[in-house]
């Protein structure tokens, strides 16, 4: 009996010690400033889970750090989202610079959290879009629950979300841009986790499954396309950290996990340990230009000035060239960029001491000699022909050739997804009559235009 009453103990015990509880005080407050690092290590198995599990990833990669900075809602550029619904006490953190490219890029993007005792929710969005450069802020009309408190294991869940968030001002709308869809939470696992951050936390570890459609409508055109925008999202919570100790995004198709962002708590971690380490630095001699016309010379200004090798690396890469006998290891490259768009830089600087990198995002935007137009024919549907439409349709700009193209019928649905044909003739002889809309995009393009089938 004695002994069966100290397995019951000890076992009592584990329980207590290992599976832990999130409540609203174990999250993020206005004021907090949390680093974390990157990770590029896509190769470890995260989907694995049970109780009382030891998730061991100390072999995270730093590709990167930054700091997640939670600010108070009117200290963000979108302090104007306290007059249409935004709870006072919104939790605003920058998630990214950038997003996208061209004139469809989305910049400066902040989201809003409400912390309450029953959960923590997502309550609004902030972006700017890179065509109309004014702040554009919605206030969610069904909130998006992310965490529902307390959170314990074998927890689960389902909620829905809906945001809107107008693109323009009072003075100028162009339309709107919307998330739509659901989440399912499961707490899937228990016990400990180690990471190059620290050994052995105590954790929960959720998987929450999202399904969106990001819609976006133009007012001018009346036309509404959808974007699905689906993904499975990994946390190990803990109570000392207030983020997660890890977190991974990805997509999740026939079973197999892809993940796609990877974010680790970690401390300052200086990128070279060794002495006479590199220090990666460079400018350029101009910020923006003509596709196919003007040259970009990169500047290395990298420490030490001797003993180095360098790698640069253009984002996107399509229609870089380097020119003047230079290449991506150049100390000081000379670009052309045959197509239009807005791209980022990064110099990757190594000696006998180690490696250090830099990157400038969105540094350098490039126009299309003739994207203005082209953009002006489609728009006022001269530039596709005919129209009406019996059995195919014609672009008039070759530079179009190889653009995908996204077709939709009345209802906003898509029904063909393709690529603009080299001859410039796109096959509709199936199509039943009615109205369409094509969009067409590209690294240089974003198009909307309509036509009716007949």
């Amino acid at each position: 009996m004695k002994k069966t009453y100290l397995i019951c103990l000890i076992m009592l015990s584990v329980k207590l010690q290992g599976q832990i509880q999130i409540t609203q005080a174990h999250m993020p407050s206005i004021g907090d400033t949390i680093r974390y690092s990157v990770s590029n290590s896509t190769a470890l198995n995260y989907k694995s889970t049970g109780a009382n599990y030891s998730w061991d990833y100390k072999t995270l990669s730093m590709s990167s750090q930054d700091v997640y900075r939670f600010q108070a809602l009117l200290s963000t550029p979108y302090s104007t989202l306290a007059f249409t619904g935004m709870p006072l006490g919104a939790i605003g953190y920058k998630i990214a610079d950038s997003i996208g490219s061209g004139q469809a890029a989305f910049k400066n993007i902040y989201n809003f959290y409400d912390k309450k005792s029953t959960g923590w929710s997502a309550v609004g969005t902030g972006f700017t879009l890179s065509a109309l450069p004014l702040p554009a802020g919605g206030v969610y009309k069904d909130k998006d629950e992310i965490y529902t408190f307390p959170l314990n294991y074998n927890d689960q869940d389902s909620t829905t979300f809906e945001v809107t968030t107008p693109l323009g001002n009072q003075f100028l709308q162009l339309g709107t841009f919307k998330q739509k869809g659901y989440r399912i939470n499961k707490v899937e696992g228990w016990g400990t986790i180690s990471t190059p951050y620290a050994n052995n936390v105590n954790c929960l570890k959720i998987k929450s499954r999202v399904v969106e459609t990001d819609s976006l409508k133009v007012t001018s055109l009346s036309l509404n396309v959808g974007f699905q925008a689906n993904r499975v999202e990994y946390r190990w919570l803990s109570t000392s950290e207030k983020i997660p100790l890890l977190e991974v995004t990805g997509t999740e198709i026939a079973g197999v996990f892809t993940p796609g962002s990877i974010r680790f708590r970690d401390n300052y971690r200086a990128p070279n340990t060794l002495p006479f380490g590199p220090r990666a630095r460079f400018t350029v001699n101009r910020n923006s230009g003509v596709a196919g016309k003007d040259t970009f010379s990169l500047y290395n200004q990298s420490t030490p000035g001797f003993g180095n090798s360098y790698l640069w690396t253009i984002t996107p890469a399509a229609g870089v060239r380097y020119v003047s006998a230079s290449s991506n290891t150049a100390q000081d490259p000379d670009i052309v960029f045959d197509s239009a768009g807005v791209y980022s830089v990064k110099l990757q600087t190594t000696n006998f001491s180690g490696t250090d990198d830099s990157t400038a995002t969105n540094m350098i935007t490039v126009s299309g000699k003739n994207t203005q137009s082209v953009h002006a024919s489609l728009l006022s549907g001269t530039g596709i022909y005919p129209n009406p439409v019996q059995n195919s349709i014609s672009f008039s700009d070759a530079s179009l050739a190889g653009k995908d193209c996204h077709l939709f019928d009345a209802k906003g649905r898509l029904i063909l997804k393709t690529a603009i044909p080299s001859d410039l003739k796109l096959d509709l002889s199936g199509l039943k009559a009615g109205n369409y809309s094509l969009l067409i995009t590209g690294q240089e393009t974003f198009i909307l235009t309509q036509f009716i089938k007949i």
